[in-house]
């Protein structure tokens, strides 16, 4: 009787935690979303300093992130896990990350995206490409289809899309995401953590208004129907401790025509659906074949990396993949790599200037930008360190997502992207990486391949213990994430003056005529393609003196010159240059023949009779 009396009111608190453990999520959503339109309507851009937008984003923001992990941590390690409050909280987290650039910069940041609105434009008016201005003319897929769906709105710009388009594209991802998560094998729970992962991970800035933004898309959808649609033929489950010699053994199986020709793994759906995911995953490699440089290569790479680990069923989609991308490079993108051999082939299998032009040579600048540099690279290896641990921790049927992992990377031997070769190959990486370091956290104890580390309970407090530790990763990687990812918004992001400006320029401005800039960052290039040349005296990674900027500018005299915000302060980060330092080039500007043609509270406008 005693016992019992004992028991009672333990039970009772058990009772009363479960219904508190319960509300949690929904406390903490409506939390999060008070406290975010706080931050928003508390955030003033005009004080951003040289680290970026976390100089402006106030306490509240950060509390916001931290109730947001609380609500993930406490319903993850629920009994039963329920996906609509998890998808809640992500979709919050997801606002929190990419929406609050988009709500307190008073315009669409990064230079590229308004370029591309221009190209949309063309398109828009001409009906066709204008072959021999850019090299991402012969792949205009992407262009053509916000083209069409710009004359669909009664629009005549796709300047509408810009400024919110960063999150409504990563909100896009979500539903694939999902359904790689829910397809790769893990629990729902590693699934739902490694998508808030992936989220509080991805401080790669392709998210905006771009070609690689949509066919990012196109790749998740591509692997998330793969593995949807087919599954590896069961075997036996290894021993607790296999030998080396039959992990040797499982990866010359790998290999072996029989899983090459697709005939272990077995389909889920019926024959006419998968015969129409066939033609599904056909016509998206083509939509990405005629849209974007990379992605078509790594979508080959992703469906070999299924065939291998027997998640596909059709050994044909690879190859057709590839001769699609080929073919398009070949034919539909001849006006390109005609007279630049050199740049497509250049940089095989050159694997030390790809690097440094990835990495070291980004290493440069103020102290601040070193500070934001180095922090990328330490959430990057943080990222692809903990995934190692995941594949070594889990259990499995296959190791795809360890594959499609690694496989991204193969395209830097042979890639001839630029500086940004290796930020989209961590990007294509990132969902499958994000699922193995979920995996690390709550790894799967069973499966034909076994664990090469055995998983270990955490004992008596396990669950407070892994909630503690998903709360704290998670707001780690979110805190982290935001300093990085708007580390550059102090010169990417502009104010509404200097858009005021530039659009008065092209008010004025004639075909024929040059608009010059110091640097490409400006809300420029919307307007006037192919008549209108933009003209910047430096690369985006490259600080000339003032007195070469007073030299190249003389020398190229163009009829219009704007000086903005932005590019003062890129020559203050990357170049060491003193606060002012363009109000002085002004004055060099006027007197050499500029007058001021008009001024905004942060840009002014040069003109010339004499330009060109």
């Amino acid at each position: 009787m005693a016992d019992l009396a004992l028991a009672l009111p333990t039970a009772r608190r058990t009772t009363a935690t479960a219904k508190v453990r319960e509300w949690v999520p929904a406390v903490c959503t409506a939390a999060a979303a008070v406290l975010w339109i706080v931050t928003v309507r508390r955030t003033d851009f005009a004080a951003m300093r040289p680290l970026g937008l976390v100089t402006i984003l106030g306490p509240s923001y950060f509390l916001g992130l931290a109730v947001i992990s609380v609500g993930l941590a406490v319903e993850l390690v629920r009994g039963r896990p329920r996906e609509a409050w998890l998808c809640t909280l992500v979709v919050a987290l997801v606002v929190y990350l990419f929406g609050t650039p988009c709500a307190v910069e008073p315009v669409a940041a990064l230079t590229s995206a308004w370029v591309h609105a221009g190209f949309v434009r063309y398109v828009f008016l001409h009906g066709n490409v204008l072959n021999g201005f850019t090299a991402e003319f012969s792949w205009p897929g992407t262009f053509s289809m916000f083209a069409l769906l710009v004359g669909f709105t009664g629009k005549t710009t796709a300047i509408p899309l810009l400024r919110w388009f960063p999150l409504g594209i990563e909100l896009a991802y979500l539903p694939a995401l999902v359904a790689i998560a829910r397809a790769s094998g893990v629990s729902k729970r590693v699934g739902w953590l490694g998508i808030a992962i992936f989220y509080g991970t991805d401080w790669i800035y392709q998210d905006y208004f771009s070609p690689q933004a949509v066919n990012f898309l196109m790749y998740l959808v591509v692997v998330a129907v793969v593995l949807t649609c087919w599954r590896p033929l069961a075997t036996a489950a290894a021993g607790t401790a296999p030998a080396l010699r039959a992990r040797f053994g499982s990866l010359r199986d790998a290999v072996r025509p029989r899983r090459l020709l697709g005939y272990e793994s077995v389909a889920v759906w019926s024959p006419g659906t998968v015969l129409a995911t066939f033609f599904v995953v056909v016509l998206i490699s083509l939509a990405t074949a005629m849209s974007h440089q990379l992605t078509p290569y790594a979508i080959v790479l992703a469906l070999v990396a299924c065939l291998v680990t027997r998640r596909l069923g059709r050994p044909e989609l690879p190859a057709i993949a590839f001769l699609l991308a080929v073919g398009w490079l070949s034919l539909g993108a001849s006006n390109y790599w005609l007279g630049h051999l050199s740049q497509i082939f250049g940089n095989i299998f050159q694997i030390g200037s790809t690097l440094s032009g990835n990495v070291s040579s980004r290493v440069t600048g103020s102290a601040s930008h070193r500070l934001v540099v180095d922090a990328r690279i330490l959430l990057t290896l943080a990222l692809f360190g903990l995934a190692a641990v995941g594949a070594v921790r889990r259990a499995t049927a296959s190791r795809t997502l360890e594959l499609l992992t690694v496989a991204p990377f193969l395209v830097l031997a042979g890639q001839s992207y630029g500086g940004e070769g290796l930020l989209r190959v961590a990007l294509l990486s990132g969902p499958f990486a994000s699922l193995l370091v979920a995996s690390a956290v709550m790894p799967r104890r069973t499966g034909a391949i076994r664990p090469i580390v055995r998983p270990f309970r955490l004992g008596r407090h396990g669950r407070a213990l892994l909630a503690l530790a998903i709360t704290v990763g998670l707001l780690g990687a979110a805190t982290t994430m935001t300093v990085v990812r708007g580390g550059n918004d102090y010169y990417e992001s502009f104010a509404a003056g200097e858009l005021d400006a530039v659009n008065l320029t092209y008010l004025h401005v004639h075909a024929g005529q040059t608009v010059g800039l110091v640097a490409p960052y400006a809300p420029i290039g919307q307007w006037a393609v192919g008549s209108v040349r933009a003209y910047a005296v430096a690369g985006a990674g490259t600080v000339p003196t003032l007195r070469q900027m007073r030299r190249n500018l003389l020398h190229v005299r163009p009829s219009y010159v704007i000086l903005s915000r932005a590019q003062g302060n890129w020559g203050e980060v990357l170049g060491g240059l003193p606060t002012g330092w363009q109000h002085q080039l002004a004055l060099f500007l006027v007197a050499n023949g500029y007058v001021v043609f008009g001024r905004t509270p942060t840009a002014v406008v040069l003109y010339t009779a004499h330009g060109f």
